[in-house]
């Protein structure tokens, strides 16, 4: 099996895989969690983003390890500050990236072609 990179967008499959629940219970989430954005294609295919699997994981460890209800979980997520201590600190809200700025096209063309130089090494 290929390995996807970090950045890559999950089926629900492999999300599934990857956060250890089964298929029905992140569907079961997107229903009471609307925090989870995730991509859903016309043929109602899923896709997790790499913060959406962040955010099921954060999900997860809330209600089981932490005990929390549906109810305190969605009021943990939706509050600005985080006042309940989780007992695994590695699933935080990603903070949004700021994207990058160009003045022209020069220096764009510039970054692809160092971007290209370290991808063909």
């Amino acid at each position: 099996m290929i390995k996807k990179s970090p950045e890559a967008y999950r089926t629900i499959g492999e999300a599934s895989s990857e956060i250890g629940v089964p298929t029905y219970v992140l569907r079961f989430w997107e229903t009471k969690f609307k925090q989870v954005k995730l991509i859903k294609r016309p043929g109602g295919r899923r896709f997790y983003k790499p913060e959406d699997i962040k955010l099921l994981l954060k999900i997860k460890n809330f209600l089981k390890n932490d005990g929390l209800s549906i109810k305190q979980v969605n009021e943990k997520l939706n509050s600005k500050i985080d006042n309940i201590k989780s007992s695994d600190n590695e699933y935080t809200t990603p903070v949004p990236e700021e994207k990058p700025t160009f003045k022209n096209k020069d220096e764009v063309l510039e970054r692809l072609n160092n971007i290209l130089e370290i991808l063909s090494k």
